[in-house]
């Protein structure tokens, strides 16, 4: 059994979210059970490939981790290369880390782009459109999960009204499905109902970034 499935059957996972400026390795409170490094926060990362792979290698040497790079329309910090961002995800694979990949990537690329690396990851969805119906689109995602087969299925909405909804994925069973709300403590009864996973912005509250 992986140190994620381990990890998973008693869940949810505490996972600490680093948001990176610059490659740099942090020690985390002993209460993180794994670390998201949120790479794109960093300027010039297609400039410095040899020092993120190290950084990223550190992490993985210590936890559990996801290496997270996100586009803007996914709530990233700033526009990222898509050339750049497959080849950290890819390297970040090899090396034993857990990509988060956005769903529609795998629609976006060809399928033998992110699909290779889609087995064993993070399938993501984040819904910032108060138009936009979270639960249908998380329903047809979960197909997506299990053709990939995905570790955790990840779905974020602003959306108060898709809550209750979003809730009964967590009990589809054969795929591991954390529901991440906005509100807070819509986020709280998610994690008591038995969400995948729950996440802390340790690096903000520690200063590491602005």
């Amino acid at each position: 059994m992986s140190t994620w499935d381990k990890l998973l059957t008693s869940k949810p996972v505490l996972v600490c979210a680093v948001p990176l400026k610059k490659p740099a390795f942090y020690y985390l409170p002993t209460s993180c059970e794994a670390v998201e490094l949120r790479l794109d926060y960093m300027e010039n990362l297609g400039l410095t490939p040899p020092e993120v792979k190290k950084v990223i290698e550190d992490y993985v040497s210590h936890y559990p981790t996801i290496i997270t790079v996100r586009e803007r329309e996914e709530g990233g910090g700033r526009a990222v290369s898509p050339e750049v961002k497959y080849g950290i995800l890819e390297f970040s694979k090899g090396v034993g880390a857990v990509p988060d990949i956005e769903v529609d990537l795998l629609i976006k690329y060809p399928p033998n782009m992110y699909g290779d690396i889609a087995e064993g990851s993070i399938l993501s969805r984040h819904v910032f459109s108060r138009d936009v119906n979270a639960y249908e689109l998380a329903v047809k995602d979960l197909d997506t999960a299990r053709r990939f087969k995905a570790l955790i299925y990840k779905v974020f909405s602003i959306n108060d009204n898709d809550f209750l909804n979003l809730l009964r994925l967590l009990d589809v069973g054969d795929v591991n499905v954390a529901v991440i709300p906005r509100n807070p403590t819509y986020r709280a009864i998610s994690i008591m109902m038995g969400s995948a996973s729950c996440t802390a912005q340790y690096a903000e509250r520690q200063g590491l970034v602005n």
